[in-house]
């Protein structure tokens, strides 16, 4: 263990912290600072400059404020819009993100809370053939009454602040946040079951949060003033403030412990100090049936999606393009990220998250996506 370095205050917890890992009581948040890119741009800088807010006059956003909400011009009208342009934003490969994800879904945490709405570590989970299962906080709606306990080997992604794939979902304004608190506040929304595990924790590990945002504060006060256990958990985070004033403030009210190391410095010690422990997860191996399966042409792959059986669907157009010398990465790509919106989509209709209606419509654009996909696929070979 001496090899490992984050920072010499922190060498002392690796056992503990290994030791909380393999009791599956060790729950990691993720914030906007694990999106970091190598040249020091944040994630909401890209996504400002993917949305063009500095533009004079933007047809569909009013303010996007320093907090990282927005104000509308039109709220029924643009907000929808936007949204579909933050989907796009997060579609996109991310290579650095995906790599430090990779690393991070081999660590057997059993819980990881991202206060993000993008489904870029699922999709690195998909990529890696690792299972998972994935919720999301919808706030004022009834929970669903199905729940599985999140496990090291089938661990939980929760989106705290709502999933992209939702729009409804999705906490984007003053006005939606301040919803969210009440949802949160009346015990909406989150199953009982999985407070029960996020409460019986015995260290929580921060990676990345904007403490320096003022709903930060607000919104750790609420989630944690329903449950007298949660302030006997260790909080460790990973930032030391310019401010002193913001650094007494976390440490003494919300008692966070910090350590003065970059999370993806972070996650690749640990991810180095659970394979010295012998407890980071392995990569399932190829699947050998896929090394058997035939190639079908595009007529056949169109008979597949026409009878409704999309699995075998996905299946097929990997193997294409795993195949393909050279590989075409946009296409894979565009494939991985397909076949985690289907796997969310079903997640959704098995718990009940999704309305009948909008289930359909969803349904419809994957299989017109498909359809699309397996025509750009054949026009390539």
């Amino acid at each position: 263990m001496g090899e490992i370095h984050v920072a010499n205050r922190l060498d002392h917890d690796w056992n503990e912290l290994i030791e909380s890992l393999e009791a599956e009581k060790c729950v990691v948040f993720l914030g906007s600072g694990m999106y970091q890119a190598s040249d020091g741009q944040s994630i909401e800088d890209l996504l400002g400059q993917w949305l063009e807010i500095d533009q004079p006059n933007h047809p569909s956003i009013s303010v996007y404020n320093d907090d990282g909400f927005f104000l509308f011009h039109n709220a029924r009208r643009h907000k929808r819009k936007v949204i579909g342009q933050i989907k796009n934003f997060y579609c996109q490969t991310f290579p650095e993100i995906r790599h430090r994800f990779s690393q991070l879904a081999q660590i057997p945490f059993s819980t990881i809370v991202s206060l993000m709405p993008d489904n870029i570590l699922a999709r690195t989970f998909d990529e890696l053939g690792m299972k998972y299962q994935t919720d999301f906080y919808f706030r004022n709606r009834k929970y669903p009454e199905f729940f599985e306990k999140p496990s090291c080997r089938n661990p939980l992604i929760y989106n705290l602040l709502g999933n992209i794939e939702e729009p409804e979902s999705l906490v984007l304004t003053h006005s939606d946040f301040f919803d969210y608190l009440e949802s949160v506040f009346m015990a909406k929304s989150m199953h009982p079951h999985l407070r029960e595990e996020i409460e019986s924790a015995e260290r929580y590990i921060f990676l990345g949060l904007p403490y320096e945002k003022w709903y930060f504060q607000l919104l750790l006060r609420v989630l944690s003033m329903n449950s007298d256990k949660l302030k006997d958990v260790e909080r460790l985070a990973l930032e030391e403030f310019k401010n002193p004033k913001l650094q007494t403030l976390y440490s003494e009210e919300f008692k966070i412990n910090f350590y003065p190391s970059d999370p993806a410095v972070f996650v690749a010690n640990l991810f180095k100090a659970c394979d010295q422990s012998g407890i980071l997860k392995k990569i399932p191996p190829s699947d050998p049936t896929l090394t058997s399966l035939p190639e079908l042409n595009q007529t056949a792959l169109k008979e597949l999606i026409a009878k409704a059986d999309l699995d075998s669907t996905f299946l097929h157009l990997r193997v294409i393009l795993d195949r393909r010398k050279p590989p075409n990465h946009s296409l894979a790509n565009e494939l991985v990220l397909l076949r985690s919106h289907y796997n969310l989509l079903r997640q959704r209709d098995l718990r009940g998250t999704i309305d009948s209606r909008d289930l359909n419509v969803e349904q419809n654009q994957i299989v017109e996506r498909l359809i699309s996909l397996t025509d750009r696929i054949e026009e390539t070979r």
